[in-house]
């Protein structure tokens, strides 16, 4: 059974990124490459993760601030403050992404005779938790 069908939506605050087109979830794990004389090849010593959400939309004025739209993105950039995150589709049974993060970027771009579109990047604090809609 295909339970996911591209509706996740990234989720700053209690606010979804308006007119969002496609989020992305990335996690790494450092690793420290360790070498020893008793080694044979490489072995490793995993460090801490890091994880970020991204994502893309149409630029567009959100109704009464119900959603985060092109002016909340630049100024949540610019005020350099954490926000609480979650990325989900809200079907029962299927993943959900939590945690805290920091606005790293966001770039708008106007292309002749298209819509406005933006780019966003968040950066986690931490670790991410994750967990199954309920």
């Amino acid at each position: 059974m295909l339970d996911y069908n591209g509706s996740m939506r990234v989720k700053a605050g209690t606010k979804t990124i308006l007119h969002e087109q496609e989020s992305s979830f990335s996690m790494t794990v450092g690793m420290q490459e360790l070498a020893t004389k008793d080694i044979v090849g490489k072995n490793y010593n995993p460090q801490d993760i890091e994880w970020s959400l991204s994502g893309t939309g149409i630029a567009d004025n959100s109704d009464a601030d119900a959603q985060v739209d092109t002016l909340a993105l630049l100024n949540a950039v610019k005020a350099k403050l954490p926000v609480a995150l979650e990325l989900t589709d809200g079907v029962s049974g299927n993943v959900m992404i939590s945690g805290d993060g920091y606005y790293e970027s966001v770039s708008i771009k106007s292309a002749n005779k298209e819509k406005v579109t933006f780019d966003f990047a968040i950066k986690g604090i931490g670790e991410p938790v994750f967990a199954n809609n309920s």
